[in-house]
Formats: structure tokens, sequence, C-alpha cells
């Protein structure tokens, strides 16, 4: 699963904010598994688990002159490389005051 963040303000200026990747290790690029899960939970997870929410906390800064900005936030999951199944997408507007 991969959650991007971007930022689109007044002034049409894009700002990527944020991008992660949930995925499981132990896989190669072709997806045949390289690690048994008992070996990858002692190093490391990666993995969104069924049912568990994840918050998450970014920080960015957008141009000076900004004064309103449409974040969208999307979770997609790509079962293959060439296919995006959106899970969720939301979009938000954030006005600044003067």
């Amino acid at each position: 699963m991969v959650l991007e963040a971007t930022a689109r303000t007044d002034t049409g200026t894009v700002v990527p904010l944020v991008k992660r990747e949930y995925r499981e290790i132990g896989l190669d690029l072709d997806g045949r598994q390289r690690m048994g899960s008992w070996e990858i939970k002692e190093i490391i997870d990666l993995s969104l688990q069924p049912g568990k929410s994840v918050r998450e906390k970014f920080v960015t800064e957008l141009p000076a002159e900004t004064r309103s900005a449409e974040v969208e936030v999307k979770l997609s999951l790509w079962p293959s490389p060439e296919r995006e199944i959106v899970v969720e997408r939301i979009v938000r507007k954030i006005v600044f005051e003067p």
C-alpha cells in the first residue's frame, strides 16, 4: 500500500508532502519470498495489517505567499506495477489567516 499526500496552493503550486510505502519485506522484486515472516519480524515490519490504523504526521513548508491550500491524501494498493486501486482519498482545504 502507498500513502501519498500533496498540497495545491491557491497560486497553483503543487507541493509533494509525503510518500510512504507499507509493504512486506522479505520479498524480491518478482514477489518471491526470500525471508520467512518469523525472520522479518525480528528485524522490522513495514506492512499495514488488515483493520489496523496508523496515524502519520508530516511537516512541510509552503511558499510564503500561500493563503490557502487544498491537501489531498490518497491510500492506494498496487497489485501489479501497472494497476493502482485507490482505497481511500480525502481532500481538505486549509485557509491561513493573515
